[in-house]
């Protein structure tokens, strides 16, 4: 066992714990126990996984421990699933090799941890279906850090109004994914500077009613798809000159 690199207990709705013994796993390089939803907490010596390079799990802590999976230096992706009693992550400044987070179906998650802004190896972020979080950072100072995000998809997030400062310093973004977020009514003024940016999508979004100006700064931007958005449809007027430049438009008044 002690050579054992993936370790898949998925869909087990009968675990509570995880034998401490697991954690001396220290070639394991994939652990997951998605959608194991009475497990109770993981255990306390995670952060012994030193080779973890992917970590999915599902459980029903309140709170994730710092000295745990915060410190899994060689994790590249977590994804966090149906962990309904978790109010805020850990911190996540340890997880310098960490290049996707995913955050689905967390629905008391409020905020992301302060140390989200570190993560420079960071390049997707997906975070769907938490209907109480808006995207905010904990102690958001370090707004302009050098993040290097190149995917950012957010979907079902009704407490999202528009997107949070410190993603500014993301220029390297170069897909933009919104879709379903009900209250979502604003791209910022500096949206215009993300110039790496040649995708950008926009579903069921009801509250969005105009682009910014300068979208023909965007001069990366190759598709822009607009999806059931009624207050968006550039069809005459202001808008559709913003986006005369783009080579893709596609506007439709219904998903397909």
């Amino acid at each position: 066992m002690k050579h054992l690199r993936v370790l898949d207990i998925s869909r087990n709705l009968t675990i509570k714990r995880l034998p401490d013994s697991i954690c001396k796993l220290q070639n394991l390089q994939v652990l997951s126990v998605n959608n194991c939803v009475e497990l109770e907490e993981l255990p306390r010596d995670m952060g012994n996984l030193i080779s973890l390079r992917l970590l999915h799990l599902t459980t029903k802590q309140s709170f994730l421990r710092e000295t745990g999976i915060g410190s899994l230096c060689s994790l590249r992706g977590l994804v966090v699933t149906r962990c309904n009693n978790l109010a805020s992550l850990f911190e996540l400044q340890l997880l310098t090799n960490l290049r996707t987070l995913k955050i689905e179906s967390c629905e008391n998650l409020k905020s992301l941890p302060h140390g989200i802004t570190n993560l420079t190896a960071l390049q997707h972020l997906i975070i769907s279906n938490c209907k109480k979080f808006d995207m905010s950072v904990e102690g958001e100072e370090n707004q302009y850090l050098g993040l290097n995000l190149q995917i950012l998809h957010l979907e079902k997030l009704p407490r999202l109004v528009a997107l949070p400062p410190w993603l500014q310093s993301a220029t390297t973004l170069q897909t933009i994914q919104i879709e379903g977020c009900p209250n979502f009514a604003a791209l910022p003024e500096w949206f215009i500077n993300l110039r790496s940016l040649q995708k950008l999508s926009i579903s069921r979004c009801p509250k969005l009613l105009s682009l910014p100006d300068g979208m023909d700064h965007l001069t990366s931007l190759e598709e822009l798809r607009i999806v059931s958005c009624p207050g968006l449809y550039p069809e005459t007027g202001a808008d559709l000159s913003k986006i005369a430049h783009i080579p893709c438009v596609k506007v439709l008044y219904a998903d397909y």
